[in-house]
């Protein structure tokens, strides 16, 4: 078998790893553009809608490679209806979803480095699928606001959302972070629905990065909360507006010594408190001010600690700075 295929094998056996896992430090030598993003992360997600476009590029102008779409399973998928392109050379022309929704994966190898990038493709179901109940195949989305807050688009409703049955939970959808970490804590069953910003992800990797390049030894942030339904959101007595009802926040900590469930004592005084989740979110902070985030700059909050859960903090990539 040849070495490529080999490691595309192993990435995508990686990118569905159900195991607990340590921080995953591994950076491209040849970072992708997708939609526009860079992403210098050899597993990373694209959500897109059935048959639309999405772009994949080389970030560096000069180098070329081809792409080759999967199933889940690792089979090379055929020219079918469903896939009218599933083989191409990366960066000529936008790449078309899929027709059915769904989750595929997309390889792509730079001909000059050799590397090859898994990219997990997740083919939204459309939100006009959500019934006048506002349930979609029995799982309860809620409704959206009619109105944008304050006429912004990015306050529109989703186009469509990501179906998660048991066995999905597990997918990497970037190299620490899994797609079950950002489902709804509503109790219900399978199938599950959630929607994910892109953005989001870059973020959360970048600051989970950034806290290990500058010494600490970090293995994950601790998901509290990441997409919420407009019908949970509701029901824990949310705003209406949270960026988590459109899938572009996330609430965490750090609980790394001891994993004990609750953030670390990240400011080394002895205790546990608000404190600590201040700690985090200058660091946060600093990192912004030196344009670490670019246009997923953000909202950025302090919790404090109650009978339910630990300090943690928020963060979410709206487009403009919000602190609190």
């Amino acid at each position: 078998m040849r070495k490529g295929v080999i490691v595309m094998l192993a990435l995508l056996a990686l990118a569905r790893t159900g195991d607990v896992f340590s921080f995953e430090k591994t950076l491209l030598n040849s970072k992708l553009s997708v939609n526009g993003s860079t992403v210098p992360y050899p597993i990373f997600s694209v959500f897109v809608m059935p048959s639309k476009t999405f772009t994949v590029e080389f970030a560096e102008k000069s180098h070329t490679g081809s792409f080759q779409f999967f199933d889940a399973n690792g089979e090379a998928l055929k020219l079918s209806p469903n896939l009218p392109a599933n083989s191409g050379t990366v960066g000529k022309t936008p790449i078309t979803a899929p027709k059915q929704s769904g989750h595929y994966v997309l390889k792509t190898t730079n001909n000059q480095t050799g590397e090859i990038a898994t990219l997990n493709v997740f083919v939204m179901t459309p939100l006009e699928k959500v019934d006048k109940a506002g349930k979609l195949n029995g799982y309860i989305i809620g409704k959206y606001p009619e109105k944008p807050l304050k006429n912004n688009p990015i306050y529109l409703p989703p186009q469509g959302f990501v179906e998660v049955s048991p066995g999905q939970t597990d997918i990497r959808i970037s190299p620490n972070f899994t797609l079950g970490q950002f489902l709804s804590k509503q109790q219900q069953g399978f199938p599950k629905y959630v929607h994910l910003r892109a953005g989001l992800l870059l973020k959360l990797e970048n600051i989970l990065h950034t806290l290990n390049s500058e010494g600490y030894t970090i293995e994950g942030l601790t998901i509290m909360s990441g997409y919420r339904t407009p019908f949970y959101n509701k029901a824990i007595g949310n705003v209406q507006y949270s960026r988590h009802v459109w899938g572009g926040a996330a609430d965490f900590y750090i609980d790394q010594s001891p994993k004990d469930g609750v953030m670390d004592d990240l400011n080394k005084d002895g205790v546990v408190n608000r404190e600590d989740a201040v700690w985090l979110a200058n660091f946060i902070a600093n990192m912004s001010k030196q344009g670490a985030f670019g246009s997923r700059i953000g909202g950025l909050g302090v919790y404090d600690a109650n009978a339910a859960h630990g300090p943690f903090v928020h963060v979410d990539v709206r487009g403009t700075l919000a602190r609190w």
